[in-house]
């Protein structure tokens, strides 16, 4: 399954691994996976959950948080680096979003397929 998602609030890059992964994780548990591999490209967010890197920033504490809370809901779960010139699918998918972004015209054209609110501020 591809999804593709524009966030509602400006994030920094890491914010939006972290966005990435936990909307991700939200559709496998809503239809009820049993065995997932995440693929992902960002070295910090894969080595935070694996609690190789220590997390420094609060803000990613609570992305942190919340993606162990849901990776406990998927029964066996793999996850693995891929580097970012090596993720095509990925790269196509931002390419696209890059080009259509339409930046000289007053109309812009859209091609998210779900909007995503990032992480509820209450929880931050």
């Amino acid at each position: 399954m591809r999804f593709s998602f524009s966030l509602t609030e400006p994030q920094t890059n890491n914010e939006a691994e972290y966005e990435a992964l936990l909307a991700g994780l939200e559709i496998a548990i809503d239809v009820i996976i049993q065995h997932l591999q995440i693929f992902g490209d960002s070295q910090l967010v894969i080595n935070q959950v694996f609690y190789i890197y220590k997390i420094r920033k609060v803000k990613l504490a609570h992305y942190h948080r919340q993606a162990l809370e849901l990776l406990k809901q998927i029964p066996n779960v793999e996850i693995a680096r891929v580097p970012q010139g090596q993720n095509a699918k990925a790269d196509c998918l931002a390419k696209l979003a890059k080009e259509m972004a339409n930046i000289n015209e007053e109309r812009p054209i859209f091609i998210g397929v779900y909007t995503r609110r990032v992480l509820e501020p209450s929880l931050l």
